[in-house]
């Protein structure tokens, strides 16, 4: 039991966050096919800490390191709750943030794009309600290549992945033609983003990858809830 000096929006916001946690596992955790990860703070040679401590600023590279190593042929439902360190943008200190995630590997990519989107809307729309849209880009178009999204092509490669969202999701979408997003640079094929239509803070991210590394393969698609700000539109 709490102190009365610890009584306060401190224990309000702790409690917040154990019921996010709870909300996350029962709805990932109702499907028998996902195991839930237990991640580690691994190093990452980009953020740089006065104290020494080793920082992580992505759990997916973690999540593949792993399955490389141990078994990367078959497929893999996986979620986890766990924290990240990034630098801030504005000031570049290092800052932690609280992360839920899934990351479905080794199964066709549509498949995977459909059932990552489901359970992410379902999150979502649980705690949102429907404040919130989707945006849907490629992650090609910061290196000029054939990219998916093209305006002088009505046929292209990410209508599929859009007929797939609107027979399976309700909530509203938009696709992104600029070259200033948030994709990690292992995106491939499609990446998304999702934000608030309260705060416009983006609140979920993922997309599609493929890694190879000595000889193995794997294919994947996950995505990344940011809990601190979920958190901070339900107050």
């Amino acid at each position: 039991m709490l102190v009365n000096s610890f009584d306060t929006k401190y224990s309000k916001m702790a409690k917040k966050y154990e019921n996010l946690d709870r909300s996350f596992t029962k709805i990932v955790g109702s499907n028998n096919k996902f195991s839930r990860i237990f991640t580690s703070v691994i190093e990452n040679k980009s953020l740089k800490s006065h104290s020494g401590a080793k920082l992580r600023s992505d759990i997916t590279g973690q999540v593949i390191n792993t399955i490389l190593t141990h078994d990367s042929k078959s497929k893999h439902f996986l979620y986890y709750m766990g924290d990240v360190f990034k630098k801030d943008k504005i000031n570049n200190n290092i800052k932690q943030f609280r992360q839920h995630g899934v990351e479905i590997i080794n199964l066709p990519k549509y498949k995977s794009f459909k059932d990552t989107l489901v359970i992410l809307d379902r999150v979502l729309k649980k705690i949102l309600k429907n404040n919130y849209t989707y945006v849907f880009t490629d992650p090609k178009i910061s290196k000029n290549i054939s990219y998916l999204l093209d305006v002088k092509i009505h046929k292209n490669n990410i209508s599929k992945f859009v007929d797939i969202f609107k027979k399976n999701i309700s909530a509203p979408f938009e696709l992104n033609l600029e070259k200033d997003f948030f994709s990690q640079d292992y995106h491939q094929d499609i990446f998304f983003y999702v934000y608030s239509n309260i705060s416009k803070k983006i609140i979920a991210q993922g997309g599609g990858y493929q890694y190879k590394k000595n000889k193995k393969k794997l294919d994947g698609f996950g995505f990344s809830c940011n809990v601190d700000y979920i958190a901070e539109l339900t107050l």
